[in-house]
């Protein structure tokens, strides 16, 4: 190992950003990016009022992590704009210490078919 290569591994543990400089000078690994923000839905019942609607997004805001919420009443749910997963759980935490009953809402895009409307009566005649 060259003394740069020494010198990539210590800055690597100091001062990622400084390494990752070096990361091209040495050849070595390059520190991990940031990953991008997530975007959870959540539904959350219990809301009725706005006073309710502030007090979640207030408390979803004290979370690190968050970039943004929106909270619907008229929809009983909320967008949130998230650093990762576990931020996304410890504002789903935060919300229930509230006393809200919250669930994460599938993507549309993740496979999970929404729920099926429930059956129609039969008509009586036609």
């Amino acid at each position: 190992m060259n003394l740069l290569q020494v010198l990539h591994r210590a800055l690597l543990r100091a001062a990622a950003p400084l390494a990752v400089l070096l990361c091209s000078a040495c050849g070595g690994d390059s520190a991990p990016a940031p990953s991008e923000p997530i975007t959870v839905q959540l539904d959350i019942r219990g809301m009725h009022c706005g006073g309710c609607v502030a007090a979640i997004t207030a408390e979803a805001r004290e979370v690190d992590g968050v970039e943004s919420i929106d909270v619907s009443l008229e929809r009983n749910a909320a967008t949130l704009r998230v650093r990762d997963e576990p931020t996304a759980a410890e504002v789903m935490r935060a919300i229930k210490s509230l006393g809200y009953r919250v669930t994460r809402a599938p993507r549309q895009d993740d496979g999970v078919a929404p729920p099926a409307p429930p059956p129609e009566p039969p008509s009586s005649g036609g």
